[in-house]
């Protein structure tokens, strides 16, 4: 029934996924590889039904995002917003910048790869969070295999890669979109190296922990090097002041350099090539922690009451779930160290950010995964309990894939995906329906100025259409209307200009035969 609000070229990868996802649940206890294959392939499935929700890119971070990347398809040490400068700008406004250092560069670089293979899409923007959301899950099966059993590894990962959220990032929908499926990937990576060096003490994990973690930086600065304050904090508990042994110590000392290695070239460069916008953004990445940045406020419990309820579900049982699912994946953990080092990332992570005066929801994703493994913990154990009781193997062979199923399904919510990205609810859509006619009447400015560049004014403010239009087309587009002084220093520069009319332009615009006016979709009353 959920599936009639889905256009037909959505409802068709949601059912593939839905199929590939059952089979490699039902096919894991016979064939482990099978059934990781076939969660993959779902995952990507899965990923392509979000990426295809939103035919325009939203507001606000993705399309900021995607224009950034598509400057960076051609010139990819040179972020930039808009590709050059016509009028003057302040670049204290990320807004409306030339230099665009508002974020580090990694998942900038992913998807003008990606624009550069597929063109200036949404699907080329929102590919590479579709990938990354198809490995995290890998990454999650192998930590709960090596510090818990296969099987809850497992169903932790099905449940990863169901859940709402990360895929409502692939569809751009929440602050910072593909930034934070980039971050979650980099830091979950990071993560897996750090349990598969604590198995095997293979020198190669530390590389893997460095490069992760130094990418994790270069997606969402300093917080992507957690994986080093929760390592520091485990061997400290662990072992006390022998933590600061060699061998305790070296690992963690050359997995760190290496992410050194990996972030710290660019911060160089940047402060070399673009000083006073590096320098800006880094004072104001400073002041995340004891400032509320751009009204992101919240009080101390924002992250175990609003931000919970989005990131996880909104059921009054869930927090008891996840908390009771948490304690019991710490006490099975197989080792000690496994055990501080899961318990030490939720707990750092939540207060952390509850004490930050920034607050986003997206904040802890970091600590999802664990989340996840302890969900599955309680599934795995809850079952195994009643057929050891009841002395039924069958329950424990049938009811743990049939629960899996039934809590990814929940964890999908499929209604929340419908209200926001169909018209099914239009007063609770978020605007969708009038954000997909802002992107018809975008394209149409193809046809409407087939003669070269121009400087397209008046764009839509409430939607930042101005960048939209610069991803969509090769125009220049401003939200302002130009002032006399303005269209005369252009003239100058013999630049073409096209102001879109909404029914409000001054006299000295509607009498100028040069410049072109685009009839707007809602017209008001003509002002002098």
């Amino acid at each position: 029934m959920l599936n009639f609000h889905f256009s037909l070229g959505q409802i068709i990868p949601l059912l593939v996924s839905a199929c590939l996802l059952i089979t490699s649940i039902l096919s894991f206890k016979k064939s482990e590889k099978i059934g990781l294959t076939f969660l993959f392939i779902g995952a990507i499935a899965l990923g392509y039904f979000a990426s295809n929700l939103n035919h325009f890119l939203e507001i606000w971070d993705e399309q900021f995002h995607a224009l950034v990347a598509k400057n960076m398809s051609k010139e990819p040490f040179s972020p930039k917003l808009f590709p050059e400068v016509v009028l003057p700008y302040q670049y204290t406004n990320w807004t409306n910048n030339y230099i665009w250092l508002h974020k580090q560069p990694l998942f900038l670089w992913q998807m003008a790869l990606s624009i550069k293979l597929f063109g200036a899409t949404e699907f080329a923007v929102r590919f590479p969070s579709i990938i990354l959301h198809a490995i995290i899950p890998l990454f999650v099966y192998r930590i709960g295999k090596i510090t818990l059993n296969k099987e809850i590894g497992f169903i932790a990962a099905v449940l990863i890669t169901t859940s709402y959220f990360p895929l409502e990032l692939i569809t751009g929908r929440y602050a910072t979109d593909h930034n934070d499926i980039s971050f979650l990937f980099y830091v979950t990576g990071s993560f897996w190296a750090w349990f598969e060096y604590q198995r095997s003490k293979d020198f190669k994990y530390l590389i893997f922990i460095g490069l992760f973690s130094g990418c994790a930086v270069l997606v969402k600065w300093l917080m992507g090097l957690i994986i080093y304050v929760i390592w520091t904090i485990t061997n400290l508990i662990s072992y006390r002041l022998l933590f600061l042994k060699k061998a305790y110590s070296l690992p963690l000392i050359q997995a760190s350099s290496i992410s050194l290695l990996v972030f710290l070239p660019w911060q160089f460069y940047i402060h070399w090539r673009f000083p006073k916008e590096a320098s800006y953004e880094l004072n104001l990445n400073g002041q995340h922690f004891f400032n509320a940045i751009e009204g992101h406020s919240g009080d101390f419990t924002f992250h175990f009451t609003d931000g919970l309820s989005i990131l996880y579900g909104s059921g009054d049982a869930v927090p008891f779930l996840l908390l009771t699912g948490l304690i019991l994946a710490i006490q099975k953990c197989n080792n000690l160290n496994s055990r501080l080092f899961i318990g030490t990332s939720v707990v750092f992570t939540y207060l952390f950010f509850s004490f930050a005066a920034t607050k986003m929801i997206a904040f802890p994703l970091t600590v999802m995964p664990f989340m996840y493994l302890g969900l599955a913990t309680l599934i795995y154990f809850v079952i195994d309990f009643v057929a050891l009781k009841l002395k039924v193997k069958a329950i424990s062979i049938i009811g743990i894939p049939l629960l899996t199923i039934l809590i990814s399904f929940t964890a999908l919510n499929l209604n929340r995906l419908e209200n926001y990205h169909t018209n099914w609810k239009q007063n609770d859509n978020q605007n969708w329906a009038v954000k997909t006619k802002e992107k018809k009447f975008i394209l149409q400015l193809k046809n409407l100025l087939n003669d070269g560049q121009h400087l397209v004014f008046n764009c839509n403010k409430a939607f930042f259409s101005n960048i939209s239009i610069m991803f969509y087309t090769n125009h220049l587009a401003y939200i302002k209307t130009p002032s006399k002084q303005e269209i005369e220093h252009l003239k100058k520069k013999k630049k073409k200009i096209a102001v879109i009319d909404d029914g409000t332009l001054p006299i000295y615009i509607l009498h100028d035969n040069s410049i072109k006016k685009i009839p707007s979709k809602e017209v008001k009353p003509k002002v002098n």
